[in-house]
């Protein structure tokens, strides 16, 4: 996973600043939101519509982009990305006490 975060950051996104990737994962959080609202019909304008595929989609695409920005902040090291996310998930996982 963290390689093709790499892949992408450096082969699709090379030119892109690291503001931009970081902001860039609120519209993906946005889009997600979006997808949620329109499965759970919570817009009276727009009822319901979209699946819960495309809600699972956008949640994925709100990872890949944190993923990419993440890389982009390690100086595009996968391995060091990977190593900063395993060790703040531990450190979470400890402070909830599961």
């Amino acid at each position: 996973m963290w390689d093709d975060f790499a892949r992408l950051r450096t082969g699709y996104l090379p030119g892109v600043d690291e503001q931009t990737l970081i902001l860039k994962i609120a519209e993906e959080y946005g889009e997600a939101v979006q997808a949620y609202i329109g499965v759970t019909g919570q817009n009276p304008r727009k009822g319901v519509h979209g699946t819960p595929d495309d809600v699972r989609d956008e949640l994925a695409d709100v990872i890949i982009t944190a993923g990419i920005a993440l890389v982009a902040l390690t100086g595009d090291d996968p391995a060091a990305a990977r190593a900063h996310l395993e060790r703040r998930l531990r450190a979470v996982t400890e402070r909830s006490g599961v």
